[in-house]
């Protein structure tokens, strides 16, 4: 693709550039069973109908997302158990996980508020039971 004498693109470059544009649109977002990701993972969303790279890329994102929030909340519980003089749980997550906004105890797959066990400090994602 070279430009002419003028520098101006020429007819046939600028048709070779939508073409490419064209390809790597459909391999993106529609690219028939082209995935980077398992259909298997168990990262990614059982209830997904996502078939492109992009959908499955956005749901194991996600899922990633509710894996580290619940690494952070429970560490966040721990810490109030060694700090506490008898060592008990906080009563509720936000004693836990001071300062953070109350978004951050739903999974941001399925915004359902996280399962937490005031009695045993055990915090639980109801859309991703294994993690």
């Amino acid at each position: 693709m070279r430009l002419n004498n003028r520098g101006n693109w020429t007819l046939i470059g600028l048709l070779a550039a939508v073409a490419i544009i064209a390809v790597l649109a459909y391999v993106m977002f529609g690219g028939g069973g082209v995935t980077t990701v398992k259909n298997d993972s168990p990262l990614l969303d059982k209830g997904s109908q996502k078939k492109t790279v992009v959908g499955k890329s956005l749901d194991t994102a996600k899922s990633v997302d509710c894996q580290n929030r619940l690494r952070q909340i429970r560490s966040g519980v721990e810490m109030f158990k060694t700090s506490s003089t008898d060592g008990r749980p906080p009563a509720t997550l936000k004693d836990a996980v001071p300062g953070v906004s109350t978004s951050y105890f739903y999974c941001p797959v399925s915004e359902k508020a996280y399962v937490y066990d005031p009695a045993t400090g055990r915090v639980q994602c109801p859309t991703h039971p294994t993690f």
